[in-house]
This record gives structure tokens, sequence and C-alpha cells, in this order.
């Protein structure tokens, strides 16, 4: 599923879900400066740090967000 509206603009510092999901990313959980997505087979956990997301875990591979 794709966004059907424009990228949102965060508060300075605020994670940037939609950033995740305009890569094609489905969101499984959100908790703070983590996320939980998946793509297919791949499922990953990011933490959000210095305006960017940042895989800290899961199986899979990540374009850079």
């Amino acid at each position: 599923m794709q966004p059907t509206s424009p990228l949102r603009v965060t508060q300075d510092g605020e994670p940037n879900i939609e950033l995740i999901r305009s890569k094609g990313w489905s969101v499984s959980s959100f908790t703070g400066t983590y996320c939980v997505a998946w793509r297919g087979r791949d499922e990953v956990v990011l933490e959000w740090r210095s305006g960017g997301w940042h895989r800290v875990g899961g199986r899979g591979s990540v374009d850079e967000m």
C-alpha cells in the first residue's frame, strides 16, 4: 500500500514514518524512535537518528532512507 498524500513534514527531531512508506515498506509497529517494517520477506527494525532511518536489526536489506 502506498500513501496517496504528500510526505508529512515533521517537527525538528520527530521521526517521519512516511519516509519508510515512500520506499515501499509497510510499518508493523512504531514506538518512540524505533520502527518495525516489512517488505516482501524482509523485516527490519529501524531507528530514527540524525534526521534519518537507520537499520538496527532484522533480516533483509534496506535502502538508504
